[in-house]
């Protein structure tokens, strides 16, 4: 009997070399044909070996409508997550939250290291476990989207991070509830509570002490809060507080972490201020994927012009509530944004390819330029890391045009 990797991007093509290792046979599907060129046709699946599958390993971004998976039962389709996890010898910390997810995954990961605690940092950050030899580090810190939770079925979770709750993914998810139940499925591979650390903001939206009965976490974060100026570090509370207490829980040493979350910036992509042209900032937030995640970023920036992209995830408008510090914005038309959604100028634009000559023209009005989307990246771009660079490489063109 045989595996069927089902989706073949960066997910399919580890685990693919993951049962190489174990020599597993297996078989490849994807509806991108283009993604099964150049593999030997052998491993190309065919309806016609159905009987031969025992088992799917499904790439997170394939709903759970597809046509192969509904051949299967659901205990028989598993995740890369599921595979490493079975053979994980060291400690695994599962982080999951609608927001900061890959900054936090990274910042404990790159603590841990600097502490002399070997430690990977994978999962949906962009590197799947299964690249690891599972007993090459002591720690596994895995970002968990909603997608890998919902597939997931046997991880052995050693610390579970819960950063915090927003609206997502309601197009792949269909409503708010099942996207939770998701989230919330991070729980049910703990084996007790007592390994869950919230962020701030966790408990209040999504009434986490009404699931899991924990009297004290409130008592734990005003104490924490009270002991660290959280408004020093680079990060959002909710980040910087499930942080220390990660650490603390680690028993590790706290000012040293603290002094860390001062020091470290925030990684590529996320709240990213990389230029300054004539006084005017320039922030890169490309993977500011939600009306949530917008809405956080406009209240760190003064005078502000906007710039906005993507697929919305039918997530409600109701979630974009701006700073009045934001002072313009720009969107795409296929946004579909109304614009009495905004309490200031707006500027449609047919495309965001169109943004350069904008920009041009008016990046001087304003103290900070903030390129923070709202939505998905795949309409234009194949992943929000293309999207960020291709609004650097546009501050970069009108730098160089001003010399």
């Amino acid at each position: 009997m045989k595996s069927l990797i089902l989706g073949y991007g960066k997910t399919g093509q580890s685990v693919e070399k993951y049962l190489k290792t174990i020599s597993k046979e297996y078989l490849i599907y994807d509806d991108n044909l283009d993604l099964l060129k150049g593999i030997n046709e052998k491993l190309v699946f065919k309806e016609s070996q159905l009987k031969q599958i025992e088992e799917i390993i499904v790439s997170p971004g394939i709903k759970p409508d597809h046509k192969l998976l509904n051949e299967f039962p659901e205990k028989k389709v598993f995740t890369d997550i599921d595979l490493f996890s079975s053979k994980f010898e060291g400690v695994f910390i599962g982080v999951t939250g609608t927001n900061g997810k890959t900054t936090f995954v990274n910042l404990l990961s790159n603590f841990l290291n600097e502490n002399g605690i070997e430690s990977i940092a994978c999962g949906n950050v962009g590197i799947s476990p299964l690249e690891f030899k599972s007993n090459q580090k002591n720690y596994a810190v895995v970002e968990l989207s909603s997608f890998q939770l919902f597939y997931s079925k046997n991880l052995k979770i050693d610390f579970g991070v819960f950063l915090n709750f927003h609206s997502d993914h309601l197009d792949w998810h269909g409503n708010i509830e099942e996207y939770k139940n998701s989230k919330i499925k991070l729980l049910s591979f703990l084996e007790t509570n007592e390994n869950l650390i919230v962020g701030k903001n966790t408990i209040s939206s999504l009434k986490l002490e009404d699931i899991l009965r924990i009297p004290s976490e409130e008592k734990i974060n005003r104490n924490f809060i009270k002991k660290f100026d959280l408004k020093l570090s680079n990060y959002p509370i909710d980040t910087s507080l499930a942080f220390l207490k990660i650490v603390n829980k680690l028993n590790l040493d706290l000012e040293e972490a603290y002094k860390f979350l001062k020091i470290k910036l925030y990684t590529e992509h996320r709240f990213e201020n990389f230029e300054n042209i004539n006084g005017t900032n320039f922030i890169n937030d490309s993977k500011s994927t939600n009306f949530h995640s917008v809405s956080s970023a406009s209240q760190r920036v003064k005078n502000a012009l906007l710039i906005m992209h993507g697929i919305t995830k039918k997530i409600p408008t109701s979630d974009l509530i701006l700073s009045d510090e934001i002072k313009k914005v720009i969107i795409p038309k296929d946004m579909n944004l109304n614009k009495d959604l905004f309490n200031c100028e707006v500027e449609e634009i047919e495309t965001i390819f169109d943004l350069e000559d904008i920009l041009q023209k008016e990046f001087e009005r304003f103290d900070n330029i903030l390129f923070s989307c709202g939505g998905s990246s795949f309409n234009d771009f194949k992943n929000y890391i293309a999207r960020g660079d291709f609004f650097k490489s546009i501050v970069k063109n009108i730098k160089r045009g001003l010399n």
